[in-house]
């Protein structure tokens, strides 16, 4: 009887512990809510390549400074984040066209040996054959370009390298 009482004794204690810790939490979480939205917002300093904002006499001069500003960083052709993220997407997309057509092209392959082998030998032998031998060379031809579109990706990531892009880029 007594290790009953334990048991139920010990049963409730810890819930009532584990409730009494879900609701500091969830206390927790409110003050810091209210800390973040009560503090003042911080700017953000950054550093620029110029020594100083240029006068307000000289507008041609002021546009100038504050496109090089706003650019962000290049590597050294001068090719920002954008350019180096749509070359890498236009890459990507290449190669997954290639790939889906190469699929495409070996799914068909397969099915004109199916139909071969279904088929009798007197019916249709000789267009499923030309059949056949269109395909694999069109599954060959994929096959190449799936190559040369991998490779250019890998070039684009060589170039991104040797010219000192941000490595993030190439995402």
């Amino acid at each position: 009887m007594k290790i009953i009482r334990f048991v139920f004794f010990t049963v409730i204690v810890s819930w009532i512990a584990t409730d009494l810790q879900a609701q500091n939490i969830v206390e927790l979480a409110r003050q810091s809510r209210e800390r973040r939205k009560a503090a003042p917002s911080k700017g953000v300093l950054t550093v620029t390549g110029t020594p100083s904002a240029p006068a307000a006499t000289d507008p041609a001069k002021a546009a100038e400074a504050a496109a090089q500003t706003a650019k962000g960083p290049t590597d050294n052709k001068g090719r920002d984040e954008k350019f180096w993220r749509d070359a890498f997407a236009k890459a990507r997309q290449d190669v997954k066209r290639s790939q889906d057509k190469l699929t495409v092209l070996e799914l068909r392959a397969t099915d004109l040996h199916a139909q071969l082998l279904r088929e009798g030998i007197y019916t249709r032998e000789m267009d499923l054959r030309a059949a056949i031998a269109v395909t694999e060379k069109d599954v060959s031809g994929a096959k190449a370009d799936v190559a040369s579109s991998e490779q250019r990706l890998r070039d684009l990531e060589e170039e991104l390298r040797r010219s000192n892009g941000l490595p993030g880029w190439a995402r």
